[in-house]
């Protein structure tokens, strides 16, 4: 051999030199040093361990992958989770079971159902949403809009030859309204929120709590109706009106219930929201669309924002026909507030209505006027045959639906200025009216004050 190794540092030197530079000095024949140098002798190194070390690391990658590449120590929070298994079972040596371990076999999930900490994609049936029982539970509240939006279509304008007010479906062939909305009428027409028209017939009155019920035989499918509250009303509580004031139909206005009074038979609700001419029989809802009250008047005059609507407990004996009736009128709600209210009121009242009737005085001397022109127009221009009408005055046609092709063609200027002058009188009796009403005269009044001087008509 060429070369030997020390055996003090295991470095390789020739045969020919017999010092080492570790200083080692071979003296004659020696044996050969094992390779790497014997355990124990200074300098040397520990091969045999280092080849230990490699050999258990390659068995390790060895197992891994004979594993499949899976983790052989698993994170702590999944031994955790896996500790609080229901159902826990022993392990078991592929020797034991004859089948080795697969990996397409599927996970039994026994895991407390309110366990957060999954290490693996759960069964389709425990990643499933939640019932629809339970997210409607947690809905949020409606919302004002959303009230008024679903009590809309259950409010109607009230329309009877004399007058116009508001009524609410209750079921889906009965209306509820005012009694001095219909008084004197039979039969009413309704109109919808949509603009569609039902015939109504007046089932039964109440003068003491001043309330009517309707029936129509029109009814239809899906109509949405509005519920009574069983509870009283509470001061402070907020609440919605919805009704036609003037004609406006379903305007709404919003206040809240200023007290709870009494007046006579009726249980009033008094409230701040705004009830005007028209507002008669409509609803006063709460927050969750419940009627609570039905409008039935404004005390006008020096007051102001004082509304009332009859107690929803009243609406409920009148249509389980728990009111005994009378054989005479009873007093109504506003005529009983009267006895109550000071005597200014009383007088301002009076004092419109005289103005109210001064006005009708001198509407019914120009209505004369207009009366013999209409003689001659009707002679000369429609050939002798008068149109209906459903007011007081012949030519109140005008302001219907008036054919105007009967107009004779010579007569096409008489028609124009004609029909002029019975706009302008239209005009000036429904600013008049509206200021009576202002004044805290009662629509019934007026309606009597124009009938005595033959000047009423259906949009007066």
């Amino acid at each position: 051999m060429s070369a030997r190794t020390c055996p003090s540092c295991a470095r390789r030197v020739p045969r020919s030199v017999t010092v080492c530079r570790c200083g080692y000095e071979w003296t004659g024949f020696e044996p050969e040093a094992a390779d790497p140098a014997p355990a124990g002798r200074r300098g040397g190194l520990w091969i045999g361990p280092l080849v230990g070390v490699v050999a258990l690391v390659g068995a390790g990658v060895v197992a891994w992958q004979a594993l499949g590449g899976r983790e052989v120590a698993r994170p702590v929070e999944q031994s955790v989770a896996e500790a609080t298994t229901t159902d826990v079972q022993p392990a078991e040596s592929a020797a034991e079971t004859g089948s080795a371990p697969s990996d397409a076999a599927p996970r039994t999930y026994e895991w407390p159902a309110d366990l957060a900490i999954w290490k693996e994609s759960p069964p389709a049936e425990l990643s499933s949403p939640p019932p629809a029982a339970v997210t409607t539970a947690l809905a949020r509240p409606a919302t004002l809009e959303d009230v008024i939006d679903q009590a809309l279509p259950a409010v109607v304008l009230v329309q009877t030859p004399a007058g116009r007010g508001t009524g609410f479906f209750v079921t889906a062939d009965t209306i509820v309204t005012n009694a001095h909305v219909v008084e004197g009428h039979s039969y009413v027409t309704l109109r919808l929120a949509n603009g569609t028209t039902l015939n109504g017939r007046v089932l039964r009155t109440d003068d003491s709590v001043d309330l009517a019920a309707i029936h129509t035989a029109d009814a239809r499918p899906g109509q949405t109706v509005l519920a009574l509250s069983t509870e009283p009303a509470r001061v402070g509580q907020e609440v919605i009106a919805i009704g036609s004031p003037l004609g406006l139909q379903n305007t709404v206005t919003r206040g809240i219930v200023s007290a709870l009074r009494r007046a006579g038979a009726a249980t009033l609700v008094q409230t701040d929201a705004a009830i005007n001419p028209g507002n008669s029989g409509g609803p006063l809802l709460d927050r969750q669309g419940r009627v609570v009250g039905v409008a039935t008047m404004r005390v006008t005059g020096r007051a102001e924002a004082l509304g009332f609507g009859v107690a929803a407990n009243h609406v409920r004996e009148l249509l389980e026909g728990r009111r005994a009736p009378v054989s005479t009128r009873a007093a109504r709600p506003h005529e009983a507030m009267a006895t109550d209210t000071d005597n200014g009121v009383d007088a301002e009242r009076e004092s419109a209505q005289a103005a109210y009737e001064r006005f009708l005085v001198s509407a019914a001397q120009r209505a004369d006027q207009l009366d013999r022109s209409w003689t001659d127009f009707v002679r000369d221009c429609l050939g002798g045959r008068a149109p209906s009408t459903r007011g007081d005055r012949g030519w109140f046609a005008l302001l219907e639906r008036f054919d105007e092709s009967q107009v004779a063609p010579g007569c096409v200027r008489f028609y124009a200025d004609f029909r002029f002058a019975a706009q302008q009188f239209t005009e000036r009796m429904v600013d008049a009216a509206e200021q009576a009403r202002r004044g805290g005269v009662y629509p019934g009044v007026c309606r009597q004050l124009r009938q005595r001087h033959r000047v009423d008509w259906v949009e007066f």
